[in-house]
């Protein structure tokens, strides 16, 4: 009776990393940037595509979920591509892969140095610096370092997200939600895709879920709506409380405008918030070079560490420009991919998997159009 409570005791645990995991990547510097791209054109529009968005996403995350199940090899993004697609396929989701985790890495670097300096009063840069030198060891741990450290900070952040609801709520301007602006109808949109996205942690999911692959849709399925609810509650709490003067890095208008309480314990969300972002998504960068480019665990480390530090001292200082950029381009392109990959998968699959959807062919067709147009719009 004792070992069957310790077993469903550690099964449960198992689910929650992974439910944590697939949040702790999805939530980082992208829901810090969204009040402010979600302001430039209104709530009354900003929040039904935020809502569309985020369920799109989780339809493409199911697809890929499937895919994974549907392979008995282990692959990241590009590798699947590979393996489905094709070689140009592989070359061009390398990239995209590459170039949208090493831009969130250096997001995280910037709005973490802009978040400590307001915290601290110190120069940005430094605080930006020291925050990498602190993630990056921690990231050489490796997954059962990151998983841990996951559900730690995924539930410090709910908590305080909690916190600072109900403090803007006795502060919330209902006129701030009358603005609509529809020159800016696509202004959110990359920045939305760059919020939601974070389909490399699917494939950690299951490496985390191995021997319960039957809880994978579920897991998928919860960790994707709970940043959804989670950034409609934030966007709405920083709008009304901060209108027009919504900055770039949400929690720094929003504390000047509540108690100094709420200054800090906003801020300490994005502190944990973006070291989970840059974890998640350093560790899924780890795994694609070791597992599609055959590379070791301390040459991985160094690349994914080096190349968003180079990016940052070469001028890449713009939080929400960056943002909107890797949103747009990079995970735009990988969400046609996923698609493409579960039409492929369904035929070529080596696997059984423990659930399947329809082929919806017209819905992903029309997401796929959606994703050209974003991107298109994105490059205009």
């Amino acid at each position: 009776m004792l070992w069957n409570c310790r077993r469903f005791s550690f099964m449960k645990l198992k689910y929650l990393e992974a439910v944590a995991t697939l949040v702790g990547t999805i939530i980082g510097a992208g829901i810090l940037g969204l009040p402010y791209a979600i302001e430039k054109v209104g709530v009354f529009w900003g929040i039904p595509l935020l809502v569309f968005l985020g369920l799109a996403t989780l339809l493409t995350n199911l697809m890929l979920a499937e895919v994974v199940l549907r392979t008995k090899s282990r692959h990241q993004l590009a590798g699947y591509a590979k393996k489905y697609l094709g070689i140009e396929a592989y070359w061009v989701k390398l990239f995209t892969v590459l170039f949208g985790g090493i831009g969130a890495l250096t997001v995280y670097i910037i709005g973490e140095g802009q978040v400590l300096s307001s915290l601290l009063g110190q120069n940005e840069m430094y605080l930006s610096l020291i925050f990498f030198a602190f993630v990056s060891l921690i990231l050489l741990g490796g997954l059962k370092t990151v998983k841990v450290a996951d559900l730690l900070l995924v539930g410090i952040f709910l908590f305080i997200i909690g916190l600072i609801a109900i403090a803007s709520g006795v502060q919330i301007e209902v006129a701030n939600y009358y603005k609509i602006d529809w020159r800016n109808m696509l202004v959110p949109y990359g920045a939305i895709l760059f919020a939601m996205s974070g389909p490399g942690a699917i494939i950690t999911l299951r490496e985390v879920l191995r021997g319960e692959e039957q809880k994978i849709k579920s897991a998928v399925i919860a960790g994707t709506l709970i940043p959804l609810a989670i950034y409609i509650v934030f966007v709405l709490a920083v709008i009304g409380v901060t209108g027009e003067n919504t900055t770039e890095v949400a929690t720094i208008g929003l504390g000047n405008n509540l108690s100094p309480w709420v200054f800090i314990l906003g801020n300490l969300f994005a502190v944990f918030a973006m070291t989970a972002g840059f974890l998640n998504n350093g560790l899924i960068l780890m795994e694609l070079l070791q597992f599609d480019l055959r590379l070791s665990k301390y040459p991985s480390w160094l690349i994914v560490c080096g190349l968003p530090l180079i990016m940052f001292f070469i001028g890449s200082r713009s939080f929400v420009g960056t943002i909107n950029i890797v949103g747009s381009v990079t995970f735009g392109i990988t969400a046609i991919t996923l698609i493409l990959l579960f039409w492929k998968a369904k035929k070529k699959g080596d696997r059984s998997p423990e659930f399947y959807l329809p082929k919806l062919k017209l819905i992903g067709i029309a997401l796929i159009l959606l994703f050209i147009l974003g991107f298109l719009n994105s490059l205009v």
